[in-house]
């Protein structure tokens, strides 16, 4: 694709509060540095580094996918998934993910303004041939997954131990897998490896067109049990993971290998490995994998 880029080592991050634990594996691509990276995830309430905590009753994980010919592609990214992260469980749709895109992206100038500003300051001004790229705006595919725990009966409490409801909202090829007993339930947006091409939808900074943004947007709806796990990927992960289960395999394993161990390079050498055997394209890579319910600290 086009791609924006980010970090190695696996991030042991659980949300044991909400009856959700998630482990995100980010690397840029083979070649590129760290800073480099484009992508972009967010978890709402999470504690290492993230914003406050989630409501009681759910979370929101959403990632995004910097289009690497756009300047400052990665920090556009970074601005969406907090936008939609701060549904904090809320219900997604169409109407309410273009709503965010849009939002986000009418306080875009002023960030620029502000690069602008410190470009000047640090004595290395924005060059003539990064104005007209500044101008054209920064874009980037966008994923946002909202789950909610289900209330005991008669008390009004909810309980991640009696499963519960996720919502989802995509724009692009950033795609979600739900598992459940060690089978596929769902892939969204895309289903089909051969379904990835080089010109997904992107939502855009510059003068986004709200009811366009809605039209392209898909949106999928279910239910969870406890032990399910979800498993949120950027494209190339995503493309792969898809291609994997065509073939009769089970990607989600090789992916609980490395989330689960201990080396810090394990997702680099996991990674170089699947692009040297050019099952996984050259791109940066995000994987964030949740894991719901009574047993999601296992």
């Amino acid at each position: 694709m086009r791609a924006l880029p980010r970090h190695a080592a696996p991030n042991h991050a659980a949300s044991r509060w909400a009856g959700l634990t998630y482990v995100v594996l980010s690397e840029p691509k083979a070649g590129s540095s760290e800073a480099e990276y484009e992508d972009a995830w967010f978890v709402s309430g999470a504690r290492s580094g993230k914003r406050g905590r989630s409501s009681a009753g759910g979370c929101t994980v959403a990632m995004a996918d910097g289009a690497s010919e756009s300047m400052l592609a990665g920090v556009w990214a970074g601005r969406l998934t907090r936008a939609i992260g701060g549904f904090a469980g809320r219900d997604l749709n169409a109407e309410v993910f273009a709503e965010r895109i849009c939002a986000a992206a009418a306080r875009w100038p002023a960030y620029v303004n502000q690069y602008v500003h410190r470009r000047e300051r640090a004595g290395r001004p924005v060059a003539w041939y990064e104005e007209s790229k500044l101008e054209q705006g920064a874009y980037a595919t966008v994923l946002g997954v909202s789950f909610r725990w289900n209330a005991v009966p008669e008390s009004g409490f909810v309980d991640p131990g009696i499963g519960g409801t996720w919502s989802a909202a995509a724009l692009g090829d950033a795609c979600g897998f739900h598992v459940r007993d060690a089978r596929l339930a769902e892939a969204f947006p895309l289903e089909r490896s051969a379904d990835f091409d080089t010109s997904p939808h992107l939502a855009g900074t510059r003068a986004p067109d709200r009811e366009l943004l809605e039209a392209r947007t898909v949106v999928r709806r279910g239910t969870w049990q406890p032990g399910d796990v979800f498993y949120l990927a950027t494209d190339a992960a995503a493309q792969w993971f898809l291609a994997e289960t065509e073939d009769g395999r089970e990607p989600w394993r090789q992916i609980d290998e490395v989330c689960d161990g201990d080396a810090s390079d394990s997702s680099r050498a996991w990674l170089d490995k699947l692009r040297s055997e050019r099952t996984m394209r050259n791109d940066d890579v995000t994987i964030v994998r949740c894991r719901l319910g009574s047993n999601a600290a296992r």
